[in-house]
């Protein structure tokens, strides 16, 4: 899961100069970001990215991640075991 996780995340990420921005989906446990993965995604950061340009980008992929993940979830196609998830196989 992320390395600056919680709602601060691309704040964080902007401030340590990181060229790499990931996004994960996953299921919600009582634990802050330590549920089981689902999905997860990156995008590549450039020297020139402002903050507000960084969060327009993550956000678009976490929508999309989401959206795959819960129809994935709706479709009953994921499986959990041992706090890893799963596809099912046809």
């Amino acid at each position: 899961l992320p390395a600056f996780p919680g709602a601060l995340a691309y704040a964080q990420a902007y401030e340590r100069g990181t060229k790499i921005i990931g996004v994960t989906s996953h299921y919600v446990t009582e634990n802050l970001d330590q549920g089981p993965i689902i999905f997860q995604d990156s995008f590549d950061v450039n020297p020139s990215d402002s903050l507000e340009k960084i969060k327009s980008k993550g956000q678009k992929l976490e929508a999309d991640t989401l959206l795959k993940a819960m129809k994935m979830h709706l479709e009953n196609k994921l499986e959990v075991h041992w706090r890893k998830v799963h596809i099912k196989s046809k």
